[in-house]
């Protein structure tokens, strides 16, 4: 618990004002969590702001708001408290009411493969005995007790909180996905990112960011923190040199590629059905490993995540073992599979980009055809659209054209985009505006040596049509499918 005295104190503000001394138990962002006994603290927002919610929290009876100085903010009933750079003095007050985070902080941030990463990350660190914890897409806290996350980073208090929470519970590494809208609003201010991962930057969210450069600042600000000791940079990429111009800290570079240049780089590897083969470079010296990963992306995912631990850690022998150890991601090339029939495979790739490398990397654990189930998410970027459909033909014997989270979106007129970019010369393209029967024929009209990719939702467990989620599960439905396979 704390008082408006302590408040004031820790933001520099002890003599300004003049509060009764009651106790205060909680800081909150959300005016749904506030109460007599809570700080309320109106942070500016997108679609709307903190200040816009005066009302709510007073009813809840809230009594104090820390709000940005400038606005000429007044009410009749809350006591505001105003300040300069409200997002770092959020980080403050966090620090001292919640206290410090863990002593290790990795963001990761990218277009694809962020969430992969951070699943690695935590496996090795434990591997070389870090206790650790992610936050991102697969879910918040340790990899062995997982809670549901909301958002791909959460909300500034959220994060500041979770890391706080962490420490207490005595997790040392904490990973965690810094999408470039976090990053464009402030979320990840005044957090201690000690170490930051860039993965690759391709067409996706310039609903939001209005232009791929755009795009590409929000993600460079990850490299601007003050507290980073250590860049992990993807070779791969073109915007490697783009995210490293504003970076101060050591920097190091991974590629899945043989890059003389990079400090992680694959030497040689040989792709079975069940994984790769890989002779890696690690700092001049070379290593054997076998990965039970599929697909190229994947090797690139693992040698960021090394990089990524080691850069902590240490132990290059230990962590490149472990790599043999790894677990897949959810939902990311997961594999279902039944005895005589295709294997399927269900991943999350859900832009153009995405889809042409995951496709690609079917490919080359393929020995019979890839055929590819995918639809487009209403309410976003419909312009990327035609892009799927063509990364599709370009990468798979058959596609079938189905419907993803069409939202607030006809399904049938978000298909009819994305069929803008057909190509008659190409593979065929089958319409099934049903997801759970576009699965099913995919399946049930495929051969054994085949692999079906069904795409787009990968962990997701829910369909959102007309703002309601329904549940669907495409490995649920892939594993219904081939229950019913008869080669």
């Amino acid at each position: 618990m704390f008082t408006l005295e302590q408040l004031l104190e820790w933001l520099d503000l002890k003599n300004c004002w003049k509060y009764e001394q009651n106790l205060y138990r909680s800081l909150e962002t959300d005016s749904r969590l506030v109460g007599p006994e809570s700080v309320f603290i109106a942070l500016p927002g997108v679609s709307s702001n903190g200040w816009d919610y005066f009302k709510q929290v007073v009813n809840k009876g809230c009594q104090v708001a820390v709000v940005p100085k400038g606005l000429g903010l007044k009410h009749d009933t809350l006591q505001l408290i105003e300040v300069d750079n409200i997002e770092e003095q959020v980080a403050k007050l966090c620090r001292r009411v919640y206290g410090p985070a863990p002593q290790h902080v990795v963001a990761v941030t990218g277009t694809n493969g962020k969430s992969s990463i951070c699943y690695y990350i935590a496996q090795l660190a434990q591997a070389v005995g870090l206790s650790s914890a992610m936050i991102g897409t697969f879910g918040i806290g340790p990899l062995t007790h997982l809670q549901e996350a909301q958002q791909t980073t959460p909300d500034l208090l959220t994060l500041h909180k979770l890391l706080s929470s962490f420490a207490a519970q005595g997790i040392q590494l904490v990973a965690f996905e810094a999408s470039s809208h976090a990053l464009d609003q402030k979320r990840l201010a005044g957090v201690p990112v000690s170490t930051a991962v860039f993965s690759n930057l391709t067409r996706d969210h310039l609903d939001y960011h209005g232009s791929m450069e755009s795009y590409a600042v929000a993600k460079r600000k990850l490299f601007e923190f003050d507290s980073l000791q250590q860049a992990i940079i993807c070779a791969d990429s073109e915007y490697a040199s783009f995210m490293l111009q504003a970076c101060a800290a050591n920097a190091w570079q991974y590629s899945a590629q043989n890059r003389l240049e990079a400090d992680f780089s694959v030497v040689t590897k040989s792709f079975k059905q069940d994984g790769v083969d890989l002779t890696i470079r690690v700092h001049d010296k070379e290593y054997e490993v076998s990965i039970p990963l599929l697909g190229d992306f994947n090797v690139q995912n693992a040698l960021a995540a090394l990089a990524a631990v080691e850069s902590v850690a240490g132990e290059v022998g230990s962590l490149v073992s472990a790599l043999s150890e790894l677990q897949g991601a959810p939902g990311r090339m997961q594999p279902s599979k039944c005895k005589g029939a295709p294997l399927v495979l269900v991943d999350y790739a859900h832009t153009s980009d995405a889809l042409e490398v995951a496709l690609k990397a079917v490919h080359d654990h393929a020995s019979g055809d890839v055929v590819c189930v995918f639809g487009c998410g209403g309410d976003r970027d419909s312009g990327k659209r035609p892009l799927m459909l063509q990364a599709a033909q370009r990468n798979a014997h058959k596609v079938f054209l189905t419907s993803d989270n069409p939202r607030s979106e006809a399904p049938m007129a978000i298909i009819a985009d994305a069929m803008k970019g057909l190509d008659k010369s190409l593979s065929d393209v089958v319409i099934e505006v049903d997801r759970r029967k576009a699965i099913r024929e995919a399946i049930l009209s495929s051969k054994p040596e085949d692999i079906v990719l069904v795409a787009g939702k990968g962990h997701e467990n829910y369909q959102e049509v007309d703002g309601v989620r329904y549940h669907f599960d495409d490995r649920e439905e892939a594993q219904t499918a081939l229950s019913h396979y008869v080669s």
